[in-house]
């Protein structure tokens, strides 16, 4: 069953259906090894019968683990410079229907970051923060009521709303560009929020309309974060990875799902940042 799914999901490169498949292959990859292990245990008996689902098991391990492996053993960022000055960045999907915007709200204050990206976020947990984060622009330039925020200490000096015709992210890319002035440098920082997963046709449409806002930016320091629905072993976010021209930071950082039952198990939260930034080595907060 594993070879077979393994199978469906190589086509995932030319076909976007197939391609979701691949978000699933570490449990691929678990239940394969625990099934070579199994047939390990029964082979003194067995050897005869098992050799030939052994091997399956064994070409679906290397197969799913060339693509998956490469992504959990990346090295980790370098520390960045103790004597330079250093920002403090925090991407967070508050969830909509968060029942505890209370700590939501203690989380953001006691952090003090320079700039958060915020997704899905509440309203009324915006202005409770409003005290440590005077500044806050939406995907829609706070024309309308949009989901993704960027908030912050000091004033952007420029905000470009890249929300498409959902600025809820229900459907469509829920995105904002904001601009700050830093020791005579500009910093962009683009926040984005992702469909999801399925029907995939939505989600690429959103990985190329923002391909085409981080090509827009003139900026040679730029951020780009957010919640993108996708695991960095598909192969609509490779070729997304390849195409955007920057680098990775977030790799081998599981964040979905993050509550206190069940521990993260997919990658889909990623932060991407130009060659001129270096960024330390990121990780996922306490609950």
């Amino acid at each position: 069953a594993c070879a077979f799914l393994l199978l469906l999901s190589q086509a995932g490169q030319w076909h976007p259906p197939a391609d979701l498949l691949n978000h699933l292959l570490p449990q691929l990859l678990m239940v394969s090894a625990i099934f070579v292990a199994m047939q390990l245990g029964f082979a003194i008996r067995y050897r005869n019968s098992l050799w030939a689902p052994l091997a399956i098991a064994c070409l679906v391990i290397g197969v799913a683990g060339r693509m998956v492996l490469p992504e959990i053993a990346a090295a980790a960022p370098s520390p960045p410079d103790r004597h330079g000055r250093n920002y403090r960045f925090a991407v967070f999907n508050m969830k909509q229907k968060n029942h505890t915007p209370d700590a939501v709200i203690d989380w953001l204050t006691n952090n003090a970051f320079d700039f958060a990206v915020l997704l899905e976020a509440d309203a009324s947990v915006i202005r409770a923060v409003d005290r440590a984060y005077p500044h806050a622009a939406n995907c829609l330039e706070n024309k309308r009521r949009c989901s993704t925020v960027v908030i912050s200490a000091r004033a952007p000096a420029k905000i470009r709303g890249l929300a498409s015709w959902d600025p809820q992210n229900r459907k469509s890319l829920s995105a904002i560009e904001t601009v700050f002035c830093l020791d005579g440098q500009e910093l962009t920082i683009i926040g984005a929020h992702l469909s999801r997963p399925w029907p995939p046709f939505a989600q690429n449409r959103d990985l190329k309309d923002l391909l085409r806002h981080v090509a827009a930016s003139n900026d040679r320091n730029i951020i780009v974060a957010g919640d993108f629905n996708s695991t960095p072993w598909s192969f609509r976010f490779r070729a997304f990875d390849r195409k955007l021209g920057l680098t990775r930071v977030t790799r081998s950082l599981f964040t979905w799902p993050a509550d206190r039952i069940v521990p993260p198990l997919l990658p889909l939260d990623h932060i991407f940042v130009s060659r001129g930034i270096r960024a330390g080595a990121p990780h996922t907060a306490a609950a």
